[in-house]
């Protein structure tokens, strides 16, 4: 930018210019377009994975949306991706979740003893990323990626939750809040993907743990809404009640598996 000023010196006035140099960021010129897949294989490698490896997930990650209007984006588009992605963790420690992310986390990820969704390859590389494509462009878009059904991000949720259902074996647990009204909620992805997705006689049995503010409380799956009645009639289900301070303890104490509740 340039500027011109007048000023006096020695009663003459003169003209002074004085150049600006605004230096834009390039952030800010890029947005987050060029930064997706570098968050991608950042992300993978940390989780950790090796490099090919995660060059050749990114391929099959980007091949679902790239190109294509966001709005028809379903889940079959991330058929190749799950197909060269299969779940790696022990089928019998599944663990399910209901409004309950940041707590499930803190304990899966310090105990080791269970496996969400986001501990998996993939689960962990999305978990909290947005994006899209658009048709004549390679640029993966973060922007309003989410504004229509279906997208991108709600249909890798989707299918991934099921697939994750899917590889559930023997027992399998789900972390509830028992302070909601409902507990057991439905309409949720546990309630209307995971649990439906559940197999009998793959599955033998589902634990909620039903963590509420106090101990004492207890519980049973038929006070759950329609847990029960979601659930295969095959497949058993059993309620633990347990406070969250009780858990925040076990993650302290590194306390060995099966031992919590």
């Amino acid at each position: 930018m340039v500027s011109v000023k007048a000023v006096a010196i020695g009663g003459t006035v003169t003209a002074v210019v004085v150049i600006i140099v605004v230096v834009v960021p390039s952030v800010l010129l890029t947005g987050q377009k060029e930064d997706f897949r570098e968050t991608f294989m950042r992300k993978c490698l940390e989780f950790p994975e090796e490099k090919q490896i995660c060059e050749n997930k990114w391929a099959a990650f980007k091949q679902a949306y790239i190109g294509k209007d966001k709005c028809s984006i379903i889940e079959e588009n991330y058929d190749k991706l799950f197909a060269e992605t299969p779940f790696k963790h022990p089928c019998s420690k599944t663990m399910f979740w209901s409004k309950t992310y940041e707590l499930v986390h803190k304990y899966t990820e310090k105990t080791e003893c269970l496996f969400t969704l986001e501990d998996t390859l993939l689960g962990y590389v999305l978990n909290g990323l947005s994006w899209c494509g658009e048709p004549g462009s390679n640029e993966t878009l973060t922007d309003k990626c989410e504004d229509c059904r279906p997208n991108p991000v709600n249909s890798f949720w989707q299918v991934a939750s099921r697939k994750f259902a899917l590889h559930a074996c023997e027992g399998a647990s789900v972390m509830l809040d028992g302070e909601r009204t409902e507990p057991y909620d439905s309409n949720s992805f546990f309630g209307s993907v995971e649990v439906p997705s559940l197999q009998s006689p793959q599955v033998k049995s589902l634990t909620v743990v039903l963590v509420n503010k106090e101990s004492g409380r207890n519980c049973t799956c038929e006070a759950l809404g329609s847990l029960r009645k979601d659930l295969d009639s095959r497949i058993g289900c059993t309620c633990k009640a347990v406070s969250k301070s009780q858990v925040e303890k076990c993650i302290e104490d590194d306390t060995p598996c099966g031992t919590c509740w």
